[in-house]
């Protein structure tokens, strides 16, 4: 009998999937992760990408995208002890305000379900220093 294989599962943030269509660097780490793991999704990055829609037409698009593509990391009692955890950490560093509610949710999110945080934001750098095994990999649209 063999070890069931896990496939590594990565939460991706809208500050890269903004690029997503417009950015071949992006796309291409992106379809790479895709092909490596499982990309996900929660209510927060869900919703994050609903915000940057610019018409009903592109939230409809969006929401069935992340419905259909991403596989969903649910938040729980958990998630919100660990937002509690990621913020207290980033006090202890001097970086209390050092990153927005959204990236601490997605963050905790992200620990609750071992999953690595796909971003191009320097709110998860942030973190990462506050809080060490937090796993982030930053994508830049070059």
């Amino acid at each position: 009998m063999t070890a069931m294989t896990v496939r590594p599962r990565y939460l991706v943030d809208q500050s890269v999937m903004s690029h997503y269509r417009t950015n071949a660097a992006v796309e291409r780490a992106i379809d790479e992760l895709a092909v490596t793991g499982a990309l996900c999704s929660s209510t927060v990055t869900m919703d994050e990408a609903r915000f940057s829609a610019r018409n009903a037409a592109d939230l409809g698009y969006l929401t069935e995208l992340y419905r259909s593509v991403f596989h969903w990391l649910p938040a729980d009692d958990m998630v919100e002890a660990t937002v509690r955890r990621i913020r207290t950490a980033l006090w202890k560093i001097g970086a209390g305000r050092g990153a927005q509610t959204t990236d601490v949710q997605i963050a905790a999110v992200a620990l609750r379900h071992d999953a690595t945080v796909i971003h191009n934001d320097t709110d998860f750098v942030t973190i990462a220093r506050a809080i060490p095994e937090f796993r982030h990999r930053r994508i830049a649209p070059n």
